[in-house]
């Protein structure tokens, strides 16, 4: 049995339901860097992964009445959009860079949030 799968799914499900995280944040680095997947499938192998676990997260988030719906449509078609247009173009992009451009949006990220 692939525990090293099981452990990184149950990792992103709780950073997803808690942090709203999961995909980008633990998944597409941990399969690139600790298993070994190329990137671009990493990427792909974690949004595939995101239905399920953002699914079930937010019904829970739902059931509580954590969704803000206006919000939900306006981002929710322009990421489609967004997604199709990052997904062609991740394709085309050396890993090694991608991998880069990812980390530096990951430690701006933390920086921002760390000093609100």
């Amino acid at each position: 049995m692939p525990w090293g799968y099981i452990i990184l799914g149950l990792v992103a499900g709780i950073a997803s339901g808690a942090f709203g995280v999961g995909g980008g944040a633990i998944i597409v680095p941990a399969l690139s860097v600790w298993f070994g997947v190329p990137y671009p499938v990493a990427v792909g192998t974690s949004l595939a992964l995101i239905i399920p676990i953002s699914l079930s997260g937010s019904i829970t988030h739902y059931s509580l009445g954590g969704i803000n719906w206006k919000i939900f449509m306006f981002c929710g078609v322009a990421g489609v959009i967004g997604a199709v247009l990052g997904s062609l173009l991740i394709q085309k992009v050396p890993d090694a860079y991608a991998r880069k451009a990812f980390a530096v949006f990951l430690i701006y990220s933390a920086w921002k949030l760390w000093a609100k």
